[in-house]
């Protein structure tokens, strides 16, 4: 089975992490995708609302596929979210005779090599690398693969700024997270 991983903030999950789960299941032709929201970022600073807004938030967004699965299992970790370490756990539920994929922004590919245990991610996996414009990673490895991403112009920054000023975020969110956004009244300072 080809599986995708496609970690992140998800905060809140907006249209361009959609478009980008379903371009991958598409391109790539993998039987799943495990969407997982980061429990605690090792990367910077925790501004997140909780996980299990974010978690639930990832559910509606993808609750009519039958190849995206959500995943808890850095949300329910105490630790700090590494990669590594996650491709780990998911390889011992899944069964490590399964083809991963890794699947990051080219932002991301930048600075991968400062990644913890990096190479073992490579040996581990495939990192299916997204392009970014603005970015051109200089990375080369076998089990790298870049796609020609299409360009999705919104990041979840700019949609919790727009809902602190009250300004319409519907064509960046599907309406239920919208709906769940405002029922939980999440980002609003």
């Amino acid at each position: 089975m080809k599986i995708g991983i496609y970690g992140g903030s998800f905060n809140p999950i907006h249209f361009g992490h959609i478009k980008i789960v379903n371009y991958v299941l598409e391109q790539l032709n993998l039987d799943k995708i495990l969407v997982i929201p980061v429990g605690t970022p090792s990367h910077r600073e925790n501004n997140l609302v909780s996980g299990e807004f974010r978690l639930k938030m990832c559910e509606l967004a993808f609750e009519n596929s039958q190849k995206i699965e959500i995943s808890d299992i850095e949300i329910k970790s105490n630790s700090i979210s590494y990669t590594i370490d996650t491709l780990k756990k998911i390889q011992k539920l899944y069964g490590e005779e399964n083809e991963f994929f890794e699947i990051i922004g080219e932002d991301s590919a930048n600075y991968f090599s400062k990644w913890k245990d990096y190479k073992e991610i490579l040996e581990k996996s495939k990192v299916v690398v997204l392009k970014r414009k603005g970015y051109n990673s200089l990375l080369i490895d076998k089990n790298l693969i870049y796609l020609d991403s299409p360009l999705f112009n919104v990041s979840s920054t700019l949609i919790r700024e727009n809902i602190i000023n009250n300004r319409d975020i519907s064509k960046f969110l599907p309406k239920k997270i919208i709906d769940f956004i405002r029922e939980n009244k999440l980002y609003i300072s």
